[in-house]
């Protein structure tokens, strides 16, 4: 039988490892979207103009920055998980890009097909391009459409 502090040292143990997971988070995305609004670097919005299911990949024009830098007239998102997501792309759908650093690495938090994914940048890329690496559950700091992000994000640049 296990002892009962053996058992508390291994729950923590287990507890420390699984939140040294290797993905790393723009910041922390279960605050309201007004606070990720503030903390991220540059918010930019895009409309998808070709997707690639094949590649996983959607190309996107820019249609408005909200924040920060602009991230170029046209940008690159390849879906690397979760794949089948890729399906629910389509011409014209916005996507909304969030970027910032994590240890000094650029990160993005990106909202596409009514799902939050975290994306990391592909630095080697001819055209600003990131990787989504993996959805998560961000639903707590916004549990709505794309299409109504782009709104609420827009009113926050403009202080409504």
């Amino acid at each position: 039988m296990i002892s009962r502090k053996f058992a508390k040292t291994l729950l923590a143990i287990v507890a420390v490892f699984l939140s040294a997971h290797p993905t790393r988070a723009v910041i922390n995305i279960d605050m309201p979207i007004e606070k990720i609004f503030a903390a991220v670097k540059a918010v930019a919005i895009g409309t998808v103009t070709a997707v690639s299911a094949e590649n996983r990949v959607i190309d996107l024009k820019t249609t408005a920055t909200l924040k920060g830098a602009p991230v170029g007239e046209t940008f690159r998102v390849q879906i690397a998980a979760p794949a089948a997501l890729i399906a629910k792309m389509a011409a014209d759908q916005p996507l909304i890009l969030m970027t910032g650093e994590d240890f000094g690495k650029p990160v993005a938090l990106i909202h596409a097909a009514d799902t939050w994914l975290l994306a990391e940048l592909l630095p080697a890329s001819k055209i600003p391009a990131w990787r989504v690496i993996q959805a998560h559950d961000a639903k707590r700091s916004f549990n709505g459409t794309t299409a109504d992000l782009v709104k609420v994000l827009t009113a926050l640049k403009t202080g409504k």
